[in-house]
């Protein structure tokens, strides 16, 4: 059970991820915009910084699917728990960010906090390769 809780939301994470990385890569003053950041503040260096966060979440998002295909127990117990505290590190920093309290700053940080949360449940599984 605890394999599939696993490998099922290692897949759901990798897909939004994937998504976003690509948003990022394209367009990332929408996403500031949509977090709430005034355009007048949406610089070309900010803009290069963000494509280059999105770059980097291409890698979780493309070996995701990959430990939830080949991996077994203790591969994926290992990658859920990594995930689990990068989504929980990535929602608190985007809850934290230094910008107006916005509907879409808000959405944000519960998406990284609901995949952490789903995380430790899919976790809570018996562990037999302890």
């Amino acid at each position: 059970m605890l394999t599939r809780r696993a490998a099922l939301i290692l897949r759901l994470h990798a897909s939004f991820l994937f998504f976003l990385a690509i948003v990022l890569l394209i367009r990332p003053g929408t996403v500031l915009q949509f977090m709430g950041v005034e355009s007048q503040s949406i610089t070309p260096d900010l803009s290069w910084s963000l494509r280059f966060a999105g770059s980097l979440l291409l890698l979780p998002a493309l070996l995701a699917p990959l430990t939830a295909a080949f991996a077994g127990e203790r591969g994926l117990r290992q990658a859920g728990a990594g995930m689990a505290v990068i989504s929980l590190c990535i929602g608190v920093v985007t809850a934290l960010a230094p910008i107006g309290l916005t509907a879409g700053k808000i959405l944000m940080a519960l998406i990284w906090l609901v995949f952490a949360v789903l995380y430790l449940y899919a976790l809570r599984g018996r562990g037999r390769n302890r």
